[in-house]
């Protein structure tokens, strides 16, 4: 018999993942869509790198085609390479960060929280500097992730991200399983 890859034994796991994250992060995702309603915000930023980036690319699409908001991704550096704040009154901010500790990350939510955008962050732990840093964070409750490329927490970060969107937009065709 051969021995499973890190990578696979966490593909397989992702059912689980994906069952338990819309499950215990529920809660967080209704109220963090009520808000976004509240809000109705004229743009949506996100705020990302690697793999997390490519999940918010893949957001960029459901929410202009569910919502008709723009989306922009924000370079990270923007805040921490070069201290700049940017004019997000009436803006929702999606940050994705598997560990929520990259302090590029960190800073721009924080920078985007200050500038008046509404902070939602998506990460793989809890109490974790974004964490703090944000209104509202969705945990995707996936566990440790030991394979080099993401698998279980990318995949549960798009459906986060998506369950976000179904419960904002009340788009029932989305939030049928």
């Amino acid at each position: 018999m051969t021995s499973q890859t890190h990578m696979r034994r966490e593909i397989e796991q992702i059912p689980a993942v994906i069952a338990n994250m819309l499950d215990r992060s529920g809660p967080v995702l209704d109220s963090a869509a009520t808000a976004l309603r509240d809000l109705d915000p004229a743009v949506v930023s996100t705020i990302a790198r690697g793999s997390s980036d490519h999940a918010c690319s893949y957001l960029k699409y459901a929410i202009e085609l569910t919502l008709g908001l723009p989306v922009a991704s924000i370079g990270p550096s923007i805040a921490s390479i070069y201290g700049r704040d940017l004019k997000l009154g009436r803006a929702a901010s999606l940050s994705i960060s598997q560990s929520g500790k990259s302090p590029d990350i960190v800073g721009m939510t924080q920078s985007a929280k200050r500038s008046g955008a509404l902070a939602i962050a998506i990460t793989n732990t809890p109490g974790s500097p974004l964490d703090e840093a944000a209104d509202f964070t969705i945990d995707l409750h996936a566990g440790a992730e030991l394979s080099v490329a993401a698998t279980k927490t990318f995949v549960a970060s798009i459906v986060a991200g998506l369950s976000l969107v179904a419960r904002w937009s009340d788009d029932a065709a989305l939030m049928r399983p």
